[in-house]
């Protein structure tokens, strides 16, 4: 039944001793075993883990270009000449051209911004939009690309100077420009490149307000947090201090526009103790980062960034409105595409090939991306989208783990008329006659470099745990972790031996499945979302089932178990044939009275391990029920008494029968 392999192995390795450190920051064992697996296996590298600060950045002058760029930018300052920020239509695009925009008008400098429309002008510097904003500018700085613009800088106007700021991976020939900055430059020494354009943005500020007044730089840390985890970046090193910093700062924001938004969408709310809250990367990335993803995708990324520049709190309410009404065209645009994405994949034969190339004419390309991940998540293999318009493609695509999706682009280069991004995310162009030759191509590079293995999704698995074990106070220790993202997910446990005591479909069109089962003799719930399965398990099955502990807040706090994958480990119980085996070992047990579990261990040896424990003690139950065991308890221990009767018995009299049998 499991469409996923299950990855436990490796990272369920034994963890003889934990080590004194861990608990001088009062880390439980189990939470140790967890951040051991996960190499944080010294106090030098736990406590930056869970205290670093602002305070402990690399000096933003150790990367690369970073003098150069601050000292024409000091001169543009000085000489009050006009700078324009070049933006991106992304979250990353717009939380880092937000950034620096507000940086430049808090002192005081002539600035603008300009952010491409997408459907007209597509990614990244134009010639066009840079001869028109040399007209009125003479400094252009551009936030999250650039990278990739060498060609386009060298047509454009030399009446502007310009500055390169990004985080995509640069090609062989850099943009001849005053400065690029990208940590991901060969001979650059920053000792960290995985930040996203915001955080490069950001450590621009950084460098011109140590350079200008000689300290450090830290406002607007909650938008380099919002960019840095929309961007799905690693969520280590600086860009774990940036989120988790600003997921504080969330709270009491003093950015009138973002503050709207988390009002609009209901993360905060009137009246409430939002003090007491908890703003998580999981709000971010599914509730406000889509909503400002969706100007940029089929509106104008420019309404964004008026919402988090915005010093008006009537003009951001209406600005954060407008963004959730915007999301949900978004979302019905979305559907229809994927729709006729599917009807195309549907009539492919993926058996023999390893990843997916579609194209139609005139899909909303705001949303081709949204699709490509989509397809990727349903059929966990690389996927191209295409959206066709005036002989042109314009593509996005998203791969798996272990696939350069960069480098396949790279590597095809010669009948693309533009493309980057990143090794698991990336957008191109095409000429629409190069299609069906960039599918044929794609599927043979594809199917010489991934395995049919490679094609079955990975899920990462923590531990093997008790469910006993799974408790509130364990699942509220699991924040120290926070926050989640790439690199550092959300732990994922494997329970086995489950009894499914209950099982319903909930939600719209019966969409999601439910059960219920016991953790300490306490019912506990388990959520597939979106899973149209209908036969996942059944009452009284035993199941093995991968999950998120949460706490659910339904009349008070209660475990539940937000579900991944399921297997059945158990397939029969309680049917006749099982209970005959169970009632002849008891008749084989001379001992009147026996406590529990040796009970158990006796009829488990007796019936040659073919039962398993949790079904013998169903039918031990059962036999209550029907008067041949009866019950006692003697120093909190269970024991059982065997009753002689000499007549038939009706298993239609036991309620734990009826519930639980199969057959």
């Amino acid at each position: 039944m499991s469409k996923y392999k299950w990855n436990l192995e490796e990272k369920n390795k034994e963890v003889a001793v934990i080590p004194d450190f861990f608990k001088k920051e009062n880390i439980s064992d189990a939470l140790a075993r967890i951040m051991i697996r996960r190499g944080i296996n010294s106090e030098d590298i736990l406590i930056p883990f869970l205290h670093g600060s602002l305070n402990e950045l690399e000096n933003p002058f150790v990367m690369k270009g970073m003098k150069s760029a601050v000292d024409r930018i000091l001169i543009a300052i000085n000489k009050n000449e006009n700078i324009v920020i070049f933006g991106d239509y992304d979250v990353d695009g717009i939380t880092s051209t937000s950034i620096l925009y507000r940086f430049f008008k808090n002192l005081g400098v002539n600035v603008g911004y300009y952010i491409p429309d997408r459907e007209t002008e597509g990614y990244g510097p134009n010639v066009n939009a840079i001869n028109n904003l040399a007209k009125k500018y003479d400094l252009l700085i551009t936030v999250d690309c650039g990278i990739a613009a060498t060609k386009i800088f060298k047509e454009a106007s030399k009446d502007i100077d310009v500055i390169v700021t990004d985080h995509h991976m640069p090609p062989d020939e850099l943009p001849d420009v005053i400065s690029v900055i990208d940590p991901h430059q060969k001979d650059c020494e920053y000792h960290f490149s995985e930040m996203a354009g915001c955080g490069v943005a950001y450590s621009l500020c950084r460098a011109i307000y140590l350079k200008k007044f000689n300290k450090d730089y830290f406002n607007d840390i909650e938008l380099v947090a919002l960019g840095t985890i929309a961007d799905v970046v690693s969520l280590t090193d600086e860009n774990r201090i940036f989120v988790k910093e600003g997921l504080k700062r969330l709270i009491n924001t003093e950015n009138k526009g973002l503050k709207a938004l988390l009002y609009e969408t209901g993360i905060l709310k009137e009246n409430e103790e939002n003090q007491k809250k908890m703003i998580r990367s999981e709000n971010i990335s599914f509730i406000i980062a889509p909503r400002l993803n969706a100007a940029g995708r089929i509106n104008h990324a420019k309404i964004g960034v008026e919402l988090l520049t915005s010093t008006n709190d009537c003009e951001a309410k209406e600005l954060a409105k407008k963004l959730c009404e915007i999301n949900s065209e978004r979302q019905k645009i979305e559907r229809e595409i994927y729709g006729y994405a599917q009807d195309i994949v549907k009539k492919k034969d993926l058996s023999k090939e390893k990843t997916i190339v579609i194209a139609g004419e005139n899909w909303h390309p705001g949303v081709i991306g949204i699709v490509a991940s989509r397809l990727l998540d349903t059929y966990n293999k690389p996927s191209f989208v295409i959206s066709i318009k005036d002989g042109v493609g314009k593509g996005s695509c998203r791969s798996i783990p272990g696939f350069n999706i960069y480098e396949a682009l790279k590597a095809h280069s010669d009948i693309l008329l533009q493309f980057g991004g990143h090794k698991m995310a990336a957008g191109f162009s095409i000429k629409e006659e190069n299609i069906k030759l960039f599918e044929e191509r794609m599927i043979k590079y594809t199917n010489e470099k991934i395995t049919d293995e490679d094609c079955i999704p990975i899920l990462e698995i923590e531990e093997n745990i008790s469910l006993n074990e799974i408790t509130l106070d364990f699942i509220r220790s699991l924040d120290i972790l926070e926050p989640f993202g790439c690199d550092n997910p959300k732990p994922l446990f494997l329970s086995k031996e489950i009894l499914v005591n209950k099982t319903r479909r909930i939600g719209n069109e019966n969409k999601h499945f439910k059960f219920s089962t016991f953790n300490n003799k306490e019912e506990i719930e388990g959520v597939f979302w979106n899973y149209e399965n209908n036969s996942f398990c059944n009452q009284g099955q035993l199941i093995d089932v991968v999950y998120e502990p949460e706490i659910h807040n339904w009349y008070g706090e209660h475990v539940q178990l937000n579900c991944k994958d399921i297997e059945i480990s158990y397939e029969s119980t309680l049917n006749r044939d099982i209970l005959v085996k169970i009632y002849n070992s008891l008749r084989k047990c001379n001992i009147r009275y026996l406590n529990e579990n040796k009970l158990v261990e006796f009829i488990f040896e007796d019936v040659n391990y073919s039962i398993n424990k949790i079904i013998i003690k169903l039918g031990l139950k059962v036999f209550v029920e029907l008067g041949i065991l009866s019950i006692f308890y003697k120093k909190y221990e269970l024991f059982y008494k065997f009753n002689f009767f000499n007549k038939k018995f009706n298993l239609e009299d036991s309620e734990t029968y009826k519930k639980y049998n199969n057959c």
